[in-house]
């Protein structure tokens, strides 16, 4: 359903009724990953350049007016850099070569890696070639490096350079903190991104986590705040679906061509999923369409994976679903052996892990293969059986390895989300992707809490996710203990105090001011793991639904219908803890042996360079405390700061370093 379906059915019952591969495997320690994969796919049969681009090109702006291409930065290196999927001793570079007309046989580019922003004395430097097959784009897996480090990059082809990029190594060893930014529906057309600026001043960040929908295939009706060039029209390539695989690649040129975006992929490394946003084929637009004669949609999930793999700094996976690296050497591009595989790991050291989860790929509409063997026969599946096997077995080997905690890159809100009939009962699901399939979730909760022959629980899982639009924090529980006792106890919900970035929205969400917790008594117990989800960098949230079904609402109405949105939300769903439906941005994540904080960043979507405003602060503690006063800690639960006496400040990491020096010529166009 669409989110405007979802308002109806909010509208019409909560609010009235409510006051095996056999190489050797990566595993979890940076310590036991192996060396370079053997003899990795070979790399397209072509022929090979070993020239450098020598050729004078135009400044920005200065480009021929034929050449109509989405640009941030001068050619040849126009969209930037980036890194990602850091390891302990080795990290993703990415550039894209950039030019008027292309030599058949390529282009040869130089790389280069430093531990000062100068590029003095490099550390490790190396070559290769780009060529059409791959869009021009350059991928290297740089090994040899030391762990929890920060490296500087840059790129060169003749007399042309890249900016300078900063990247970080993950840690090898137990260190003081991880602190990392996590966001998700970037829509481009929906928000100027002033969050994507406000990540990339952090000079303290190990990662920037992307739960999915990166890009997007077309505009939301809603939220038309900006077009390229003011080309707000569906005739234009960059203001509708795309149609081929060269229109996936575009769109990523597109949202490159954003300084912000630009900027927060310079500064940090990056682990990014997909979602239906950044993979569906199917040409489909909100905003009426027609295309021109002669056009039509030819576009294949083959071309939405590839394109996703050629433009996004992330690591290629073998192709017998286990999850696994494929590590080649830094000589060689890393080809994905299967484009449609996206889950995977990150190990960070003792103190945590980062995996990436596809729970997009097996929807039906796809018409890929389900193996649901694993759950009760007839029970539908998300993850499939080889995915599910991969996280279930990897968390319990951290487990019993003392990682404090396993942070989830999840595509869409996994915690049960229901509507309290208005008699009181039975209640019903909103229809979240999760809610078509309830026995794979309750199966994966139940297995988190341990205890089945005598499996031990696993604890400090920690669900980062988008698709929701809104602020929203949770423990999480079985469908069937969301809106009953059932042996777990929740505070009443109550109005936030906390100002938004939006003048108009004065008390921004709705939260718990208690845990129910006794000194000895867990009133939670039943939770097998918390999740957070940071709004979103700019799709709308439930202000604009209420916008779309009453028309001319004034906006401080919106907000007041938002609000008895959330407080029917926290009544009829005892798990969550906060919500907030009506602010943008992203979020900070701290992770230390005691504890995790979880902070909201706001920003005006629709103004320029809008000030970056901490909206709400959470905490989950990584060990029980059940005896501690006035409020008891327990692991698995998730709660507002001020329910154990601690202020709303931003958190900081005492792990810094330099910035990358900023581009001296920075134009979209």
């Amino acid at each position: 359903m669409k989110r405007r379906e979802v308002l109806k059915v909010i509208a019409a019952s909560s609010l009235v009724g409510c006051g095996g591969n056999e190489e050797q495997a990566l595993r979890t320690s940076p310590n036991e990953v192996p060396g370079l994969t053997p003899n990795p796919p070979s790399t397209p049969n072509q022929p090979v350049s070993t020239q450098e681009f020598t050729d004078a090109l135009p400044e920005p702006g200065a480009e021929p007016a034929s050449f109509n291409y989405p640009l941030v930065l001068a050619l040849p290196f126009a969209h930037g850099v980036a890194s990602g999927d850091p390891l302990s001793d080795r990290v993703i570079l990415w550039t894209r070569v950039t030019l008027l007309t292309y030599p058949a046989a390529g282009v040869l580019v130089r790389w280069a890696v430093s531990k000062t922003p100068d590029m003095k004395n490099p550390v490790k430097t190396g070559r290769q070639t780009v060529v059409a097959e791959r869009d021009w784009t350059l991928k290297v897996d740089v090994s040899g490096l030391q762990p929890a480090s920060t490296y500087y990059y840059q790129f060169s082809t003749g007399t042309h350079q890249s900016i300078v990029g900063r990247t970080r190594t993950a840690p090898a060893q137990m260190v003081e903190a991880i602190r990392f930014a996590v966001l998700s529906c970037s829509s481009y057309w929906s928000s100027t991104w002033s969050g994507f600026a406000a990540i990339a001043k952090r000079d303290d960040l190990d990662l920037v986590v992307h739960c999915g929908d990166y890009i997007y295939d077309f505009v939301d009706e809603d939220e038309q705040v900006r077009a390229r060039k003011g080309r707000a029209t569906t005739n234009d390539v960059d203001y509708r679906d795309w149609l081929n695989l060269d229109e996936c690649r575009r769109r990523y040129a597109l949202f490159r061509s954003d300084p912000n975006l630009m900027a927060a992929h310079q500064q940090h490394p990056w682990f990014i999923t997909w979602d239906n946003h950044d993979i569906d084929p199917d040409f489909g637009n909100e905003l009426p369409t027609r295309l021109a004669e002669g056009l039509k949609s030819v576009c294949t999930l083959q071309d939405t994976t590839q394109a996703f793999w050629e433009w996004t700094p992330s690591r290629p996976l073998k192709a017998d679903g286990s999850g696994e690296f494929l590590l080649y050497p830094d000589t060689e591009y890393p080809v994905p052996v299967d484009t449609k595989l996206v889950y995977r790991s990150l190990p960070y050291g003792p103190l945590a892990s980062f995996r990436a989860l596809d729970t997009q790929i097996l929807l039906p509409g796809y018409k890929q293969a389900a193996d649901a063997s694993h759950l009760p026969n007839g029970t539908p599946t998300l993850f499939g059986k080889k995915q599910f096997n991969w996280l279930l077995d990897g968390l319990r080997k951290e487990e019993k390895d003392g990682v404090v905690w396993k942070v989830l890159n999840n595509q869409t809100w996994i915690a049960p989300w229901v509507v309290p009939n208005v008699t009181g009962a039975p209640v019903f699901p909103l229809p979240t992707r999760w809610s078509d399939y309830p026995g794979e979730r309750t199966a994966l909760v139940n297995a988190l809490r341990g205890g089945a022959d005598g499996v031990p629980a696993v604890n400090g899982c920690v669900f980062v996710s988008g698709d929701m639009h809104g602020n929203w924090a949770s423990d999480l529980v079985a469908d069937n203990e969301t809106a009953y006792l059932n042996g777990y106890l929740a505070a009443p919900p109550v109005p936030s105090t906390r100002a938004g970035a939006i003048a108009e929205n004065i008390a921004a969400g709705t939260l718990r001011l208690t845990s129910t917790n006794l000194p000895g008594i867990n009133a939670r117990s039943l939770s097998a793991a918390v999740e957070f989800a940071p709004s979103s960098m700019g799709r709308g949230g439930a202000d604009e639904l209420v916008a779309n079904a009453a028309p001319g609402l004034p906006f401080p109405l919106q907000v007041a219908a938002t609000r008895a949105i959330e407080t029917a939300t926290l009544a009829g769903n005892k798990h969550v803890q906060f919500m907030e439906w009506v602010e943008h941005g992203y979020g900070i994540v701290q992770l230390d042996a005691n504890k995790a904080l979880f902070e909201c960043w706001w920003q005006n979507k629709t103004v320029e360079n809008a000030p970056d405003v901490l909206g709400m602060q959470l905490v989950s503690f990584a060990k029980d405390e059940a005896t501690r006063l006035p409020t008891p800690r327990f692991r698995n639960q998730i709660d507002p700061v001020s329910v154990h006496g601690m202020g709303i400040n931003p958190s900081s990491s005492p792990r810094k370093s330099t910035l990358a020096p900023a581009a001296n010529k920075v134009l979209a166009r």
